[in-house]
């Protein structure tokens, strides 16, 4: 019976010193540098129609946007009316506020897990009311979870953001 053990101890020593020393080989070369950018930031173009709005209110459902970034992240929100065809789109941070002579137009958004709500309020002739845009409207909602936020970056610069994140169109 000694023997017996002897030998399947031998044999299964034999087989795992095999598999630990028989694979040698020379590293493969360095891959091509990839592109800048993060891969955790997140960002999502969004429509808003006109009839979407309710007493100057709007819905954007966003089921990216986790417990997470919504406690230790950055949720930062863009505005744009601009067509989202054209080779140049000025994304505007929120809270926005358009001047006019007779007035101002104000747009702000608060958040929560999986939405973003917008505000939209018309102050005209001295009187501060929830106002409806009459056209569609477009909306840029980036999330970014706190392990990828970048020191010193001015989150109400779309084109920072864009730069120093990689993000694409």
């Amino acid at each position: 019976m000694n023997l017996r053990r002897f030998k399947v101890a031998f044999a299964a020593i034999l087989m795992v010193g095999t598999v630990f020393t028989a694979c040698s080989g020379e590293d493969g070369e360095d891959g091509e540098v990839g592109a800048t950018g993060n891969a955790n930031v997140q960002s999502y173009t969004y429509t808003v129609g006109a009839n979407e709005w309710t007493q100057g209110a709007a819905t954007i459902a966003v089921p990216e946007l986790t417990k997470s970034i919504a406690d230790n992240g950055l949720v930062s929100v863009y505005y744009t009316n601009d067509p989202l065809t054209t080779d140049t789109i000025a994304w505007r941070p929120l809270p926005y506020d358009f001047r006019t002579p007779s007035g101002s137009f104000i747009i702000s958004n608060t958040y929560q897990i999986g939405q973003v709500d917008l505000k939209a309020y018309g102050a005209f002739s001295n009187v501060f009311s929830p106002t409806i845009p009459g056209v569609e409207t477009y909306w840029r909602v980036v999330l970014i979870p706190a392990s990828a936020k970048v020191a010193g970056v001015n989150e109400a610069n779309f084109e920072e953001v864009q730069a120093v994140y990689g993000l694409t169109d």
